[in-house]
Parts: C-alpha cells; sequence; structure tokens
C-alpha cells in the first residue's frame, strides 16, 4: 500500500507522559516531510493545550478535541460543539454526585471546583491552570469538551444515564479523570473531514496512538499502529505494534513499516 499520510497522537505517542518530543520522533516527522508525505495531530487536547507541540514538530494540520475540531493549513475546517442540553444534564449529575466538571471551549477552560484534590491531581503536571467556571459560562461559550473528575467505579452512573455522551478515562492507571465527548465525535470523525479536505483517503494513512480514545483512529486508518503501552483493547483495534513513545515507538514504527 502507498501511504499519503501519518497521523500522530500526541500524549504517550509522540510525546511520552511527563517529558518532550524526542530528537528522534522530531526526525522521523521531517523526513516524512522530506518525502511529501502529510502529518497530521489527532488528540485529545484543546488547541491551547498544543501550542508547544506544534512548535516543536511544525504540523499545521490538527485535530482536537477528540475529533471535535479540526484545523488545517492554521484554518478551522470542521467544528462540532456540545449541545446545551447535554451539559446540562451532565452538570446536574455531576453536582448531585459531588464530582467536579473541567469546561473546554476553543479558546478557554475552567473548572467548578478548583480545590478539589481530583482536580488538583489532574494538572500537577501542566504549567497552566483552569480559572473558576463563572455563571453561565456553558451556555456562553462553544463547549467541545469536559473532563469528569472521578472514580473509574463512579464513571458507570453517567454512562447509563447520559448515553449520548462518551467518558473515557485517562490513559494513567491512577487517573481520576475522564474525556467527555458527545458519542457521535471522535478522533476518526474529525479525521475524515480533515482528511477530506486534504484530498487523502483513510485507507491511505497510517495512524500511530496509545489510549482508549485512539481506537475508532486506529480501525480507520489503512494501518493502525498501537504504541507498545497502550491497552490490550487498543492494541486489538490496530494492524501493529510498535514500541513505546518512551522507546522511539513512532520512529521504530515508521522505520518497519519502510517509511523512513
Amino acid at each position: 500500500m502507498s501511504y499519503k499520510a501519518v497521523i500522530l497522537d500526541i500524549d504517550g505517542t509522540i510525546y511520552p507522559h511527563g517529558k518532550a518530543v524526542s530528537a528522534a520522533t522530531k526526525q522521523a516527522i521531517e523526513r516524512l516531510r522530506d518525502k511529501d508525505m502529510k502529518v497530521v495531530i489527532a488528540t485529545g487536547r484543546a488547541p491551547y493545550f498544543s501550542e508547544s507541540i506544534v512548535q516543536e514538530t511544525g504540523v499545521d494540520s490538527m485535530v482536537f478535541f477528540n475529533g471535535a475540531y479540526a484545523v488545517h493549513e492554521g484554518k478551522e475546517i470542521y467544528r462540532n460543539a456540545i449541545e446545551k442540553n447535554l451539559l446540562e444534564k451532565l452538570l446536574l449529575l455531576s453536582q448531585e454526585y459531588n464530582h467536579p466538571l473541567t469546561f473546554l471551549s476553543g479558546n478557554s477552560f475552567t473548572a467548578t471546583d478548583l480545590s478539589h484534590p481530583f482536580v488538583v491531581q489532574a494538572y500537577r503536571h501542566n504549567t497552566w491552570m483552569p480559572d473558576l467556571t463563572p455563571q453561565g459560562y456553558w451556555m456562553d461559550q462553544d463547549i467541545y469538551q469536559l473532563f469528569l473528575h472521578c472514580d473509574t467505579d463512579e464513571e458507570k452512573s453517567y454512562h447509563l444515564q447520559i448515553p449520548e455522551l462518551d467518558f473515557r478515562r485517562w490513559t494513567t492507571i491512577e487517573a481520576k479523570t475522564c474525556d467527555v465527548n458527545q458519542s457521535r465525535s471522535n478522533k476518526a470523525v474529525g479525521l475524515t473531514k480533515l482528511l477530506e479536505a486534504i484530498g487523502i483517503a483513510p485507507d491511505e494513512t497510517v495512524a500511530f496512538g496509545d489510549g482508549l480514545n485512539d481506537i475508532e483512529m486506529l480501525s480507520m486508518a489503512g494501518m493502525g499502529v498501537a504504541m507498545g503501552s497502550a491497552r490490550d483493547e487498543v492494541k486489538q483495534a490496530a494492524n501493529m505494534v510498535t514500541l513505546s513513545a518512551e522507546e522511539d515507538g513512532v520512529y521504530y514504527g515508521l522505520e518497519r513499516l519502510g517509511l523512513l
């Protein structure tokens, strides 16, 4: 198969948790460009959480918020905000269970409780911190994603009561947070819109990922590559398994595929 694009997740894929993009991964991206291959980043992050990655890699086509927002060469080409009635249902349920939420709009993010230990844990390794959610924030802004801060077993009630939303636990085992997106919104959806704009078919792509939010993307791509640190269900959705991000798994995987 002649591949035309390589799609890369950020955290746990090109970005080892708590570390920087390695020289080998940067070199791989440069070598792909030298071969006129398109490089795309697909992440659960917001645009404002990804600025340093964009600067480090030079990638200008990206899918954010697990597929709810897509940009090609710096221009917005797709967005899909969460419906207001679903935001209200989630907010009321989280208040009933005393679970904090982080609301993520296109240009800012706020949390309903800044002192809750699960919120503190979620941002402890980051340089950014949310503001306190002002009254009516979620009504006035387009919200593309939320973080629900709760234990894994507590998450199940939300699945049952709001099936229109997807809840996906963060990759690290100790994480007390999950991404919340509309059920019809995932990385594969945003990537489909982006690839249409570029003129590349999904089966002409190679995708690398490690998280539960990468499953649809790996299944969509012509060659889905799971990182060595990925969960078993992620690896099962892939065509191939490479090394972990700490072991330069993207570079190794691209070499195995003969793309470098």
